[in-house]
């Protein structure tokens, strides 16, 4: 690569081991020697996904002409795979989609189950601060804010709960897909 001969890496030697002298000299191999690693194995990952890009364009101008060669003109052990393909994709996402409805709907028990405890928490503190407040005397609209603030900012975090809709964070099926 370098066209360096055993009589330049030889110099090169003498020169580091004068520079750097015997104690040295071990430990700047080394390290030199990480370097290169280093660097072949950059290049080879870079290599290997140069290699693996050319390969996918390839297949995308494969796909691209045999869609306008038209399915139809296709062999017919070819049209059965891509139907088969067709196929094992739609019950791919049927299970898929029966997963996300049965994890909302997981979901939309638990915060039904978190909001009724939080109501009866509620409820429960509002009699404990009245048997409280006819204690201490205190102030029974500042009792009265503090649980209503606190419902307030639970109904909005349900509220929010309620908009989010994981099928709108799905990526739009393209065309080519629907197909």
């Amino acid at each position: 690569m370098f066209d360096i001969g055993f009589s330049e890496l030889l110099l090169i030697f003498i020169v580091g081991l004068v520079v750097l002298g015997p104690q040295r000299m071990p430990v700047a191999i080394r390290t030199v020697m990480k370097w290169v690693r280093t660097i072949r194995g950059l290049a080879a990952n870079v290599q290997n996904e140069l290699t693996q890009e050319l390969k996918l364009q390839e297949l995308q101008e494969s796909i691209k002409k045999a869609e306008h060669l038209n399915l139809n003109t296709l062999s017919p052990e070819l049209a059965q795979t891509v139907e088969e393909l067709k196929q094992s994709a739609e019950k791919m996402k049927a299970n898929l989609d029966k997963q996300a409805s049965d994890a909302n709907h997981a979901l939309q028990e638990q915060i039904d189950t978190v909001r009724n405890e939080n109501v009866q928490e509620n409820k429960l503190e509002k009699t404990e601060n009245s048997t409280a407040l006819d204690e201490t005397n205190q102030d029974p609209d500042d009792l009265t804010q503090n649980i209503e603030d606190e419902l307030s900012l639970d109904e909005q975090l349900a509220q929010y709960i309620d908009q989010y809709h994981p099928a709108e964070d799905a990526q739009p099926v393209s065309q080519q897909e629907k197909k």
